[in-house]
């Protein structure tokens, strides 16, 4: 049935792209549906379908050969867009991780399980090409962060419901875990805020997307979450500082500083009704130390990683749990090092870390260096907003896995082929965008500028 479906699905590829290169309207809805779509996989089953997966029981950060929406969308976009030459070194650490991890496939426990991971990664670089040819076109972004900002407008609806109707202590919207919402609400939230801050248009639309990442954030009752995004609010403001105080900055300062003092009782409440239900005890066993030490102790007896996708059946087979002082019980035992970087070298090994410290690095550096150098441009704002959701889930990632999670693997794809994208613009005059000159390509009816598109 579900490789029917599939079959079916791609039999209308052509005609879907005829449809949308002609018409203006599904060309807006094809991108705003883009960004959204990860925000509803989970909850909508036939927007995510496994054609092959893992046995029974297996735990890993992906359990098949699987199919999203965003794939087939990015398909899609693929026969419609017209070529825009982004540098391939770009994308080239995503290539190599992707080789690397590919390497470790034939010696793993169970290498179709391996091939899993290489398969979601290979998808990201995919996605996030498809979305940098895709951001040549000046309007592309800001349809996929609309599509972004109703998503995470879906995930405050069901965690308000799961929060107050059915008592949750900690909500994850439409997700399976908090920490995916709270993971992915970085990427959303410091986009916007650089827009609040640094374009006069769209601001009570900034403000209400802000407000509800915020909300969101709050109900996930996720001390990482919560604390990362004081630090990065508080880095946005340092660095719109640096780029000149205006009357603008100096409100929306105060603002914020009025909406910690008004949300302060609601975040102690919330975070009392988790701690009632489930009291912290790490001054007396400390689970996230103990889970360190038995990724470290693989890692050291498998210094070229034990496949990807492999961690928790290595972590069980040799009975790594027990030696690093875990509990020994099913969930435990069953878990995942909360740190992605010991995951990732845990199960590619050193050359696999280092290539994923480039894979990470490369559109972390793009953002911050181009989005510095047009800090007086709206692209530059955005890019600077992208480094900085880059930088924090980077950070929160030292004590969280779920950046492998699928959905936030997709928001990152996108959020890499948007800083890619804009980019590798080229402008007439790089000091102000104003003196571009259009250029008549177009699909559907939006239009490449000239600066838009790489000459």
């Amino acid at each position: 049935m579900k490789i029917a479906f599939v079959l079916i699905v791609l039999c209308c590829t052509l005609p879907l792209a005829l449809l949308v290169r002609r018409y203006e309207t599904l060309t807006r809805i094809f991108w705003i549906s883009f960004g959204a779509a990860a925000f509803f996989m989970t909850s909508i089953p036939l927007l995510d379908i496994g054609v092959v997966n893992a046995p029974d029981g297996w735990v890993g950060f992906v359990y098949g050969i699987e199919i999203s929406i965003v794939d087939y969308l990015a398909v899609v976009a693929f026969f419609i867009l017209p070529r825009h030459r982004t540098s391939w070194l770009l994308f080239l650490p995503f290539v190599v991780f992707t080789a690397v991890a590919a390497t470790s496939i034939p010696n793993a426990a169970n290498p179709t399980v391996a091939s899993f991971g290489v398969w979601q990664f290979a998808k990201m670089a995919f996605v996030a090409a498809i979305v940098a040819r895709a951001c040549a076109f000046e309007e592309v972004p800001y349809l996929l962060l609309r599509g972004m900002a109703l998503g995470i407008m879906a995930q405050l609806v069901a965690s308000l419901w799961q929060r107050f109707g059915l008592g949750f202590a900690q909500a994850p919207g439409l997700f399976l875990h908090q920490n995916t919402l709270g993971m992915i609400a970085h990427f959303v939230l410091y986009p916007f805020l650089f827009m609040l801050l640094t374009q006069s248009r769209g601001t009570i639309w900034n403000g209400l997307v802000i407000l509800t990442v915020l909300c969101c954030m709050l109900l996930t009752a996720s001390r990482g979450a919560v604390g990362f995004t004081v630090i990065g609010i508080g880095l946005t403001f340092v660095l719109v500082a640096l780029t000149g105080l205006t009357n603008r900055i100096m409100a929306a300062a105060a603002l914020a500083g009025i909406a910690a003092l008004a949300l302060a009782p609601a975040t102690y409440l919330v975070f009392e009704k988790r701690f009632e239900r489930a009291a912290l005890t790490e001054d007396v066993y400390d689970e996230r130390a103990a889970f360190n030490r038995a990724a470290d102790l693989i890692r050291d007896d498998f210094p070229t990683g034990v496949g990807f996708n492999h961690y928790t059946h290595t972590l069980k087979r040799y009975n790594y749990s027990q030696l690093a002082g875990v509990h020994q019980n099913e969930g435990n035992i069953n878990n995942i090092v909360h740190d992605v970087y010991r995951l990732i070298g845990v199960e590619t090994g050193r050359a696999g870390l280092l290539s994923f410290y480039a894979l990470l690095a490369v559109p972390l550096v793009s953002a911050f260096f181009v989005g510095w150098r047009r800090r007086s441009m709206p692209d530059g704002g955005l890019l600077l907003g992208f480094g900085t959701a880059m930088l924090i889930a980077y950070l929160h990632s030292l004590f969280e896995w779920i950046f492998l999670i699928k959905q936030v693997q997709i928001v990152f794809a996108i959020v890499v082929g948007m800083t890619f994208g804009i980019a590798s613009r080229r402008y007439a005059d790089e000091t102000s965008i104003h003196h571009s000159v259009a250029s008549e390509n177009t699909v559907g009816t939006l239009t490449f500028k000239a600066g838009a598109l790489s000459k």
